[in-house]
């Protein structure tokens, strides 16, 4: 098993030690609202990681949260295909399928004390000139059926748009948490 290098301060790292780094924080956001994170896909990377934490709704009613893809606009095509299959209890679950929707159903989630809805996701080539896609799963509390919901979602933007951001909402309520992104090479 590779071990993750260690640095100490005033040290001059090499290339070999720099490229031994996995995960490349690229930009950190506190959500407070309906939130655009701009110019964070580059060439630097072929594909990213998506950590929203520590995430509440203002609202008890449940909410879904959106993403869309982002250039100096939000691309608000009817080019948004995704999945979210969930479980809850024990032998609920189902599927929530969008076809040419305008925007990503990442999932639903109410507000919960503490907060804490997590949604993890790996977004693959949203800067390269062909199919984005992307594939996680969240965790989150939801008012309508009262307990803890797991989701395994994915989708794609049947564009080859070369994507810089993404736009985080919410169907209903304020949207708070922290969204983390790293860059990774294939």
């Amino acid at each position: 098993m590779a071990t993750p290098p260690v640095f100490s301060a005033g040290a001059v790292l090499t290339a070999a030690q720099m490229n031994a780094v996995g995960l490349w924080e690229v930009n950190t956001t506190t959500l407070n609202g309906n939130t655009n994170i701009d110019n964070v896909f580059t060439s630097d990377y072929d594909n990213y990681r998506v950590v929203l934490s520590g995430l509440n709704n203002s609202s008890t009613t449940t909410a879904g949260l959106d993403m869309a893809m982002r250039t100096s606009t939000t691309d608000t095509t009817a080019n948004y295909y995704s999945q979210v299959y969930f479980q809850y209890g024990a032998a609920i679950g189902g599927m929530v399928s969008q076809n040419a929707a305008t925007v990503f159903r990442l999932g639903d989630f109410s507000n919960s004390s503490p907060a804490g809805a997590t949604f993890v996701f790996d977004l693959l080539g949203p800067q390269a000139a062909l199919l984005t896609t992307f594939h996680g799963h969240r965790w989150a509390y939801q008012s309508n059926v009262a307990t803890f919901v797991y989701a395994t979602i994915a989708g794609c933007m049947n564009t080859s748009t070369q994507y810089t951001g993404i736009r985080l909402s919410l169907t209903t309520g304020t949207l708070t948490g922290t969204c983390r992104i790293y860059g990774y090479r294939n």
